[in-house]
């Protein structure tokens, strides 16, 4: 079995602790079961059936106190060490799995929740742009993919590293330390009952062939039951995780009682259901089992009154026999158990081995040539530009892109909802690559570069920035934690983060889980800080104003235009409003580009200066009048990509 080999793999860095730990164990063992044999020669010193004690009683009684004390020293120590082994290994299981994870692309990360939930369909907040020509059957391909990958959500991968790799860390030193020491004891213990007797060995062992096959089958069920049953949790803690976390949303539609909390009442119940499942699968096993067991006393208890008295063994050694019976049948007992164990163990470590063999769909870490820190800005350029989410590989977003950026240049790209924007944005980071068409930086496809070098050399604001349960001065340096106090502070300075200042504790106050403790613009001005802070060439920033006032927004701008004239960045700021607010009219995000690019239906529509979309007749200046009046409706667009003049001749 492939997961044995594995987990033996994975035990393999403990060895000599095990190792130690068996030694023990065998210690242990030895003197457990050399108690039986030791109350037979003492029932029969005191029925007068044997005189060949060799000291006094006391001092018997002395020795014994001491084997015993000895046995309890190498039974502690093997529950130790047993105990740090696993920790070990559930510990270097988790870092190893939660590594891969992190390492896997985006678009892996998207596939994750295609299974249990319909993905939003706003461009650049998931890979579910332009639904509507989604073909039917696009959903059921991804849906096939995640089942494909084994993981199904953020929450499943959190079930898989915490509560799967702690079954699996028991299976392998605890459940495996009872198993062993269960093997020694039935050994050992059918050896020193031989030895007594064979005749009534013989008896007993007649047990053995039916509880073997039934714990075969047992462990084979338990198995199965486990995956689905540690699958059930995932899904559990999926529905949890996803709710908690938008708990504000959830609240705003009274949607905590009956809806929410049915819908986790449900995945309750499943993993309720299951674990009742095995409740009766264990109890009749087990039941069965114990019965077996005290069938093979009382028989043992007959036929061993019968030799006795016919002298054919002594009082003691029955004694003996049924006691070493006990032993060995709790033994038996407790390997099947052990069976069952470790069954249930394969079953959880198949889901962990899912995340570490997992693998990126298309951008992988660690492959390319590294781009060197002083290579100057170049020319970047979308070259026929096709590309599908992965999600939804039969929904082309961008249909043949081709568009110049030169360096040091401030680019502004706007377009409806679900044109292609954002998607430029992820491309250019590298969340994923191109179906078709090159992105260049110079005359060098970006695949070239590895991914880690080319991200140095970008930064990003998202529309909802990202913050960490920690202070501000460690989130503006979280891409750069070897960076100073004054470059720190100096970046805030530059971002505007001038409300940092007014806080108790100043940049080492808590932020709050995902910076709920700031307001919205405060949240932006702290990502714009810290893309700052990585020094970049280029600055990408989606729409960085979105969700802010007037006050807010014009801080937010001034923050990027500043940074782009100061720091000669080429910068591409994501538009999806295109009138300011009255209280800043020369701060748009648009008026501000050398450069607007209008997106339309994933290709370049028009590109030009502000006052050159402008004018009256391009889709730009429709679009402007669009969310000025509220007009809905639009002319069709003029097809092809090209650039403002080349929209006006064609309308004319």
């Amino acid at each position: 079995m492939s997961e044995v080999r594995r987990l033996m793999t994975l035990a393999r860095p403990e060895r000599k602790t095990i190792g130690i730990a068996i030694g023990l164990l065998c210690v242990s063992s030895t003197v457990s079961l050399s108690i039986p044999l030791g109350i037979g020669r003492i029932i029969d010193i005191f029925s007068g059936q044997d005189t060949g004690l060799p000291v006094s009683v006391p001092t018997a009684a002395g020795l014994l106190t001491l084997f015993f004390a000895i046995g309890a020293v190498a039974n502690m120590g093997r529950v130790i060490l047993m105990r740090i082994s696993g920790q070990r290994i559930v510990a270097r299981l988790r870092e190893a799995a939660y590594g891969n994870v992190l390492r896997q692309d985006i678009g892996w990360h998207d596939l994750q929740g295609a299974s249990t939930k319909a993905k939003d369909t706003k461009d650049g907040t998931t890979p579910a742009s332009s639904s509507e020509q989604q073909p039917q059957n696009a959903q059921t391909t991804a849906v096939a993919q995640v089942k494909d990958t084994g993981v199904r959500s953020t929450g499943d991968v959190i079930s898989r590293l915490g509560s799967d790799a702690s079954i699996v860390g028991e299976s392998l030193t605890r459940e495996l330390s009872d198993g062993l020491r269960a093997v020694v004891t039935a050994t050992v213990g059918i050896g020193a009952m031989l030895y007594i007797s064979s005749k009534v060995t013989a008896v007993m062992l007649l047990i053995v062939p039916p509880i073997s096959v039934a714990a075969v089958f047992y462990g084979r069920f338990l198995k199965k039951l486990s995956r689905r049953t540690q699958k059930a949790v995932g899904e559990m803690v999926a529905v949890s995780e996803e709710r908690l976390g938008a708990i504000r949303t959830v609240q705003a539609f009274n949607a905590v009682d009956p809806v929410e909390t049915n819908r986790f009442k449900e995945k309750v119940n499943r993993v309720f259901e299951l674990a009742k499942t095995e409740a009766w699968a264990s109890g009749l096993f087990f039941g069965g089992t114990g019965f077996a067991g005290n069938a093979t006393v009382i028989a043992l208890l007959t036929y061993g009154g019968t030799l006795v008295a016919r002298g054919e063994l002594t009082v003691g050694n029955l004694i003996s026999l049924l006691t070493y019976t006990v032993y060995v049948g709790s033994s038996l007992a407790g390997l099947t158990s052990f069976f069952g164990t470790i069954m249930k163990g394969l079953g959880a470590s198949s889901r962990v081995f899912e995340l570490l063999d997992a693998r990126p769909l298309s951008v992988k870490l660690g492959v390319g040539r590294p781009l060197p820190v002083t290579t100057p800005p170049r020319r970047l350029v979308f070259d026929n530009v096709h590309f599908s989410y992965p999600s939804r590989p039969h929904a082309e977003i961008l249909r043949g892109v081709n568009l110049s950026i030169e360096p040091g240049k401030i680019v502004s790209v706007a377009g409806g909802s679900g044109s292609g924007k954002s998607t430029l944005a992820n491309l250019l980071v590298r969340y994923y690559d191109p179906t078709s068409g090159r992105v260049m930086y110079g005359d060098d496809d970006i695949r070239q570069f590895t991914p880690e070098s080319w991200r140095q050399r970008i930064a990003i604001v998202p529309q909802d920035p990202a913050l960490f349960s920690t202070t501000i001065a460690e989130n503006i340096a979280y891409g750069r934690p070897s960076a100073t106090r004054a470059e720190i502070e100096e970046a805030a300075r530059l971002a505007n983060c001038g409300f940092i200042d007014t806080l108790p504790r100043g940049f080492d106050t808590q932020v709050g889980a995902r910076g709920a403790q700031l307001s919205g613009g405060q949240r932006q001005r702290l990502a714009i800080a810290r893309a700052l802070l990585q020094k970049p060439k280029i600055l990408v920033a989606d729409e960085a104003t979105s969700a802010l006032d007037a006050a807010s927004e014009s801080l937010v701008n001034e923050a990027i235009a500043n940074i782009s004239a100061s720091h000669q960045l080429t910068t591409i700021l994501i538009a999806h409003r295109f009138v300011a607010p009255p209280s800043t009219p020369n701060l748009s995000t648009l008026k501000t580009a050398d450069v607007v690019v209008m997106m339309e239906n994933g290709v370049v529509a028009e590109q030009g200066t502000y006052d050159e979309l402008a004018r009256e007749g391009t889709r730009f200046n429709y679009l402007v009048r669009s969310q000025l009046l509220g007009t809905t409706s639009a002319p069709p667009l003029v097809g092809g990509q090209g650039n403002a003049a080349a929209r006006a001749q064609a309308q004319a």
